[in-house]
This record gives C-alpha cells, structure tokens and sequence, in this order.
C-alpha cells in the first residue's frame, strides 16, 4: 500500500525514524509517498514545512528532490538518492548508500558506508564496516571497522583511522590518512601527513606538501614518482636490508637497513621505514586502476544485523498476535460461563440490540486478573459497539474479581 501526502513546501525538511530497511528516493512532484506492506505501520504528518514520517516495517519513501532529510534512528539499511540538499542522519544500524546528493553529515553507521555522486562535502564519523567515496567534492572520516576505497575526490580526502586496507586513486586535495591497519595503495595523490601501515605502502605518481614526511610500514615500501616531482631527501630503512633505488640513470641495490638519496634540490624530506624491502623508481607507462570498478557497492543491501532486528520485530509481532488470540479465546470461555450459570446472553457479536443488561458476578478464589489482551479486547469490544458499557464494566468486576 502506498501513503501519500501532499505538502505545502517544495523544500520541505523530512523527519524520519525507520525501524526496517528504507529506500528514499528525491522526485519532482510536492508530495511524500510512503510505499510499506503493512500500512499500519507508517505514519506522514506535515507541520510548518516540517514532514515527520515513522515507520516500523521496509519501506520505500518518494520525497521531493529539493527535501532536506533528517534521519534520527534507521534500524536497517539505508539508501538515499537524488537528494539536492543537506543529508543529515544520527544513526544508521545497517549499511547506509547515498547516491547524486548534495552535502552529508552523518554520525554512525553499523555497516557499510557507500557514497557517489556528492555535489557538496561528505563528514561521517564512525562506519563499523567498510568505506567506498566516489566521485565527492570533499571527504572526512574519523575512523571505519573495516577497509576503505576512494577515487575522483575534488577536494581534500581525510580519514583518521581505518581498520582494513585502503585503496584509493585521484584525489586533488590533500590526503590525510596517518593510520591504516592493512596496507596502503593509491595513485594520483598529495600526502598531507605521515602515514603508518600494518601491511605495504605502494604509493604511484605521488606527492608531498610538507618539508618532513615520514612513511611507516609493516611490510614493503615501493615508491614510484612523476618526471615532474619537484624533489627531495630520501631516508630509507628497511628491516629486511634490502633497498632500491631507480631513479634516472641510477640503478642502486643496498643490501643494509640504511640508505640516504636525493633528488632535486632535497627542500624536503621523506623518510621511509618499512618492515621488509624499500624500493623507488620513476612511473612506468601502463595505466594501472587502482581501485577498479565500484558499483557493486551501491545497491541496496540489508546488513546481518538489521535482518536480525526485524526478525525479531516480526517474532515480537507473532508473539503479541498469539496473546490477543488466547485473550479472545478466554472471552469466548467466559461468555459460555455467564450463559450457562446466569441465565442470560451477553452477545458479544453485532445482530442483538435489546441487549439485556448484565448482573454483577463473581469469579473464585483465587482466579488471576484480567490480561491486559483481555482489557484490550474488551475495551475494542466497546468501541465497536459490540457490547454495552454496562456489559463492558461486569466483564471487568468479573475478570479482576
């Protein structure tokens, strides 16, 4: 079923809290629609330009395209498209996808965290799973769980701390990236600060834009530089005594943990030290992706964990349905006792209308109160007529008594 709400404002800000997996997608019309199974379970209230939508089961959401989105709580999975304004979201249990979309700003994700196509700046500060930047104009991220790949970022890429790998490619500002658990390999970059891997270090047509920059790795070191780089004073040390220096007409082998070389006028320095092999040399010809394609990323993909969330949702659900169905069955007992012992019929179906008033009754010793499926049943029993309020209030007496 699908809800719809037309609203005032053709850049409204959408309130959402989603308990399941959510698909939003920014369309050019002034309305909200709100795609969901179960249709009880969605509300759409408007109010001052301000949309609040809250959901309890997978939905999918169509908002206009000029929308700013507010998410305080997604449950599950998250995917947001074509979205022109600001994107704010608090939490993100499962993995969260923003595709063409203006600027972000997000706190946590649970899961994956993809993102292409961002017109403004992205900041994000903690991702439990992996990490894909395509295509931004800025990037900043306090720390993932999992490894990162970045490519085609127009401004200055930053992530503090990633717990994987990071492969990234084409990044015009500068890169900040001090600490990597696995190993580190990009092309087309500027250093902006010291950089510290567990695995290798394999940086290609690379650049630096401090006097002193220091590279640390687990494993090997291999640098390979432009014709065009301006310049500097190598420091290598390597633990596994081997070095390597290509570099115009020199062809250098160093068997020794140690070795200094410059090229240029050495303004700056560059000192790398590595657990096994250090090797520079001058960029080959071949064009080498080094991220390659990402799309995969993309999709709309519920997390473990958020599938377990509405599973349990759903076994909850289950759950309160049996009460109300042992509650109903119970009533059914209690009317055939009234009945039988009394005398009379409490009806509790439509067709009687001389409904005969109920006399006060009691139930033994030592007879448990009314459930609250039984006060429930008996108060939608009253709503929809089905009993008079002088009945509704002996089946009360009777049950707590």
């Amino acid at each position: 079923m699908t809800h719809i709400l037309n609203i005032s404002t053709e850049n409204p800000v959408i309130h959402i809290k989603a308990y399941g997996g959510v698909q939003i997608e920014g369309v050019d019309r002034a309305e909200v629609q709100c795609e969901i199974n179960a249709p009880q379970l969605a509300t759409l209230v408007e109010e001052d330009g301000h949309v609040y939508v809250t959901v309890n089961a997978a939905c999918n959401l169509k908002v206009p395209m000029s929308s700013s989105i507010e998410i305080e709580k997604g449950m599950g999975s998250i995917k947001i498209t074509h979205i022109k304004n600001k994107i704010q979201i608090e939490k993100a249990l499962g993995n969260l996808v923003l595709m063409d979309v203006g600027e972000a700003a997000i706190e946590k994700v649970g899961g994956n965290f993809a993102v292409r196509n961002a017109s403004g700046s992205v900041t994000v500060e903690k991702v439990g799973g992996n990490l894909v930047v395509e295509n931004v104009e800025s990037f900043r991220c306090e720390k993932i769980g999992g490894s990162c790949y970045a490519r085609d970022v127009h401004g200055d890429f930053s992530l503090q701390k990633a717990g994987g790998g990071l492969r990234a490619q084409e990044i015009e500002g500068d890169t900040i990236l001090p600490r990597v658990g696995g190993s580190f390999v990009a092309k087309g970059l500027t250093v902006g600060e010291d950089i510290r891997a567990g695995g290798d270090i394999r940086l290609k047509d690379f650049d630096f834009n401090l006097d002193n920059i220091s590279f640390k790795a687990g494993g090997d070191i291999q640098l390979e530089i432009a014709e065009d780089f301006p310049g500097s004073a190598f420091e290598f040390r390597s633990g596994a005594e081997q070095i390597r220096v290509q570099v115009n007409e020199d062809d250098l082998k160093i068997g020794d943990d140690y070795f200094s070389y410059t090229l240029g006028d050495g303004d700056r320095n560059l000192e790398a030290a590595s657990g096994g092999a250090i090797t520079l040399n001058e960029l080959g010809d071949g064009e080498e992706d080094i991220v390659g394609d990402l799309s995969e990323y993309f999709s709309h993909e519920e997390s473990t964990f958020s599938e377990m969330i509405q599973e349990r949702v759903k076994s909850a659900t289950r759950l309160a349905e049996s009460k109300i169905k042992a509650a109903e069955i119970r009533l059914e007992k209690m009317q055939e006792r009234v009945e039988k012992h009394r005398g009379f019929n409490v009806d509790f179906d439509f067709g009687d209308e001389d409904k005969q008033p109920v006399p006060p009754m009691k139930r033994k010793v030592g007879k448990k109160g009314a459930s609250d499926e039984e006060r429930l049943m008996i108060l939608k029993m009253l709503q929809e007529k089905k009993i008079t309020v002088d009945e509704a209030e002996t089946l009360f007496k009777a049950l707590e008594d």
